[in-house]
């Protein structure tokens, strides 16, 4: 029994020492983010520098989310964290007293955006949900010209966590940008308009 103990531990030993040579000869970084949108927005900056992890799964509301221990443990692991706002993460920083600053680069997606006034949000009634309050508006992805920020933002902070990649970001941030920046005329026409009428 005492051999057989022996013979597993030495094989999950060997298991783990090939997972860690692994991880060092794939050269990427190990990125974790929040939810879908800075998943996505991380993703694309990123692009094959970077391994990046969803943590939070469809269904889930954000600002609800209460991080597992395996979580943690995946996030204290990782080159990086990215999340929104502690506005809509409002676990975010309780979390951050718990990680190395040295060995886990923290990004905070909004920056030093500046948020508009917070409302309540709509939950389904018929199941006799309360809404949501933010004291500050965090859904800035909604916005196209926000979404932009948004993208710079973490495209800036990554290439001055990891200069050495900063041409990668650089180069695959532009098409997002690209692609959002034609949603940002109408829509700002139409508030010009529409404040115009006001006045």
């Amino acid at each position: 029994m005492k051999k057989l103990s022996l013979l597993l531990a030495s094989l999950v030993t060997l298991f783990l020492v090939a997972c860690s040579n692994q991880k060092q000869a794939d050269g990427k970084l190990n990125i974790v983010t929040t939810f879908y949108p800075v998943y996505e927005f991380t993703k694309q900056v990123a692009g094959d520098t970077a391994n990046v992890e969803l943590l939070i799964g469809a269904g889930t509301e954000p600002h609800e989310y209460e991080p597992s221990p395996k979580a943690v443990a995946k996030i204290q692991d990782a080159d990086a964290f990215v999340y929104e706002n502690e506005n809509m993460e409002t676990w975010v920083p309780k979390l951050l007293e718990s990680l190395d600053a040295k060995k886990v680069k923290t990004i905070k997606a909004t920056g030093d955006m500046l948020l508009l006034p917070g409302s309540e949000e709509e939950e389904d009634r018929d199941h006799g949900e309360e809404g949501h309050h933010h004291e500050y508006d965090p859904h800035v992805w909604l916005s196209p010209a926000r979404a932009i920020k948004l993208v710079e933002h973490i495209r800036d902070s990554l290439s001055a966590d990891y200069p050495d990649k900063k041409t990668t970001f650089e180069k695959m941030q532009q098409p997002i940008s690209k692609n959002y920046k034609p949603w940002t005329r109408p829509i700002l026409k139409g508030f010009l308009m529409q404040n115009k009428r006001v006045l």
